[in-house]
């Protein structure tokens, strides 16, 4: 029932005009048979040569007056309703893109593909079953009512011959077609969205499937896909066409059933011989718009699931929580006075911070989380983790990969919908922050910044509209990138291509640091910032980097151990779980999992360092010494 609903409110939308256009749909068709029955009986009066063509002079009329009636509510009605379809399209389309804006987790495990396909083609066909079906279908039962009625009046028997007809065109034949239709039609959806995947897969991956001489093999698939989807719809095409030759047949049969049964009336001299005519062409004309609907009743299943999958869309009010139960709450552990007595373990906010409403978060704080647990299908991803981010404040969160931290990060920025705890930005909570309001006050530099097919000026420009050459000159600077813009044969006006394919991967992610530097929002969210640099580079970025965020809040992802000790506070994540938390240096003289994560960084930063050092002949930095606290 669902859909059905959907389907009316979003014609209630716009009533007055889709009542309109019904009315007009509906005057078109009772014209247009007026017409033909006014026609039939004037040529079968003129045949029998009144005395005068005064007794002609109202036929006359009438078949000018309902000719012209017809064309010009015919024009009216494709102005009227396609006007109210346009309307509600583009009103629809905006709540879609509304709800894709606001909910993107709900899409987390579904393709781009079927997003695109939702607002393209599902669009389409609920514009289409508008347009041609439920107006034509409506105007088509009212004109047919009517008829029925006048030719019931005229005789019974003429009446129950042009309702058997109009039944077995209105309701026989559509279930039948529909019926018919509904398994090729679930299947060529099926392969049509494997396709699409197929495609989206292809245009993403060709480098990749190109290296490994899988190409053709992808291609191969895509296209043995599109045959298949082709074939059923060829099905479906000829269902189409038997679907309209059955409606013309069964529109002839029924004319030939009343033109039959009123000729007996005439010979029983019941009925007057022009009537015959009149009765006949009035059959002809009822049943117009019914045999115009045979194609549409084929692809009526396709149009029920279009409109199904769009109200399931624009209906819901978030991404569905799983029907699970709470996830145990850690026990809060206060930090320790000792490395012994801590097990690892880091001090956590104390109770008395922690929010229950809105007006109870300090003003100080900029980012809140208290018991956030998420999961990742069946598995917890994170649990129980509770964080604080003062302005001004640096705080990063580490850990291995599969630790939780990204899940965190989108739990924290709306894009997972947590199983248990809240969330709060600005001492609100975040289902109650504006989206306008957040994306002024909050910039987020994700693990692969998408960059756009169109210059380096204007992919920087995104962040900051009216930024000058000197505000983009300094971002680019803070993000290492000056030596890029040195060597483009057009500077910052060089089309970077699609996706930034012109460029490497390390410097499209300091694109996306540069828009956050260019930015200026109160709070900077970097998810793995600097996984695709160097070491190097890597280092020069962090100091220029923090030095551009003096006075920003900064929460700082990654599972790279380089610029911690720059960090207000760390927390450690380890299954999902904050298992440790404090300073760089309380940590490390800990001896915990987050000194074996910088060792192993360490470590692992020395060696390309050395590495570096052997091609460039430049001296690598040295480790620290026996019981040597890095800085």
């Amino acid at each position: 029932m669902q859909p059905l609903r959907f389907m009316v409110s979003w014609l209630r939308e716009a009533k007055g005009r889709m009542a309109g256009s019904l009315t007009l749909s509906m005057g078109t068709a009772l014209a247009s048979t007026a017409m033909m029955a006014t026609a039939g009986y004037l040529i079968s009066a003129s045949a029998l040569e009144p005395p005068t063509i005064l007794m002609l002079w109202v036929p006359i009329v009438a078949v000018r007056f309902f000719g012209t009636s017809r064309a010009a509510l015919r024009y009216l009605d494709r102005l009227v309703s396609h006007d109210a379809i346009l309307r509600l399209a583009a009103r629809l389309r905006a709540r879609v893109y509304a709800y894709l804006d606001a909910h993107p987790g709900a899409w987390a495990g579904r393709r781009t593909s079927e997003a695109l396909d939702l607002i393209l083609a599902d669009m389409d066909r609920v514009q289409n079953l508008v347009l041609r079906v439920v107006l034509p279908f409506a105007s088509a039962c009212g004109a047919s009512a009517l008829s029925a009625v006048w030719l019931w009046r005229i005789h019974e028997t003429l009446g129950l011959a042009f309702v058997a007809g109009a039944a077995l065109a209105s309701i026989v034949l559509p279930a039948l077609v529909v019926g018919l239709t509904a398994r090729w039609e679930k299947a060529r959806n099926e392969v049509r969205r494997d396709r699409l995947a197929a495609m989206d897969d292809l245009a993403r991956g060709l480098e990749e499937l190109l290296a490994h001489g899988l190409a053709a093999r992808a291609l191969g698939e895509m296209e043995a896909l599109e045959a298949k989807e082709n074939r059923l719809a060829l099905r479906i095409d000829l269902a189409k066409a038997a679907a309209e030759g059955a409606l013309y047949a069964a529109a002839m049969t029924t004319v030939a059933l009343v033109t039959g049964e009123a000729a007996r009336l005439h010979v029983a001299g019941q009925l007057p011989g022009p009537m015959v005519a009149a009765v006949a062409l009035c059959t002809v004309a009822s049943f117009e718009p019914w045999t115009a609907l045979g194609a549409a009743y084929a692809d009526l299943q396709a149009m029920a699931q279009s409109v199904s999958r769009l109200a399931d869309t624009v209906s819901a009010r978030g991404p569905k929580r799983m029907a699970a139960p709470r996830p145990p709450e850690p026990q809060a552990q206060p930090a320790p006075p000792s490395p012994s007595a801590t097990g690892g373990q880091g001090a956590r906010p104390s109770a008395s911070s922690s929010p229950t409403s809105a007006h109870r978060v300090p003003q100080d704080i900029v980012l809140s989380a208290r018991g956030l647990s998420c999961r990742r299908g069946d598995v917890w991803a994170v649990r129980g983790v509770d964080l604080d981010l003062r302005r001004g404040q640096r705080v990063a969160i580490v850990g291995d990969s599969g630790a939780g931290k990204t899940t965190l990060a989108e739990a924290l920025l709306g894009l997972v919908h947590p199983e248990a705890g809240d969330v709060f930005w600005f001492g609100r909570r975040l289902s109650a922050l504006a989206d306008t309001e957040f994306r002024q006050r909050v910039t987020v530099v994700p693990q692969d910044g998408y960059v756009f097919h169109t210059t380096l000026r204007q992919n920087l420009l995104l962040a900051r509209p009216d930024a000058r050459d000197d505000d983009l000159a300094h971002a680019l600077a803070v993000a290492q990138l000056g030596d890029l813009v040195a060597r483009l044969p057009m500077g910052l006006d060089t089309w970077v291509g699609d996706r930034g394919h012109a460029l490497s991967g390390g410097e499209r992610q300091r694109i996306a640091l540069a828009r956050a530097v260019l930015r200026g929002a109160e709070v900077v969210v970097c998810d793995e910032p600097t996984a695709s640099l160097d070491v190097e580079t890597e280092r020069a970025f962090i100091e220029a980097f923090f030095r551009a965020m003096e006075g920003r809040a900064v929460l700082w992802i990654t599972h790279r151990m380089t610029g911690l000790e720059r960090m207000d506070e760390i927390l450690v994540m380890q299954g999902g779980r904050v298992v440790e938390r404090g300073a760089h240096r309380e940590l490390w003289q800990r001896g915990g999992v987050y000194r074996k994560l910088w060792e192993f960084g360490h470590d692992g930063a020395l060696a390309s360092a050395r590495a570096f050092s052997a091609r460039s002949d430049a001296p690598a930095p040295r480790p620290p010494l026996a019981g040597q606290t890095p800085t």
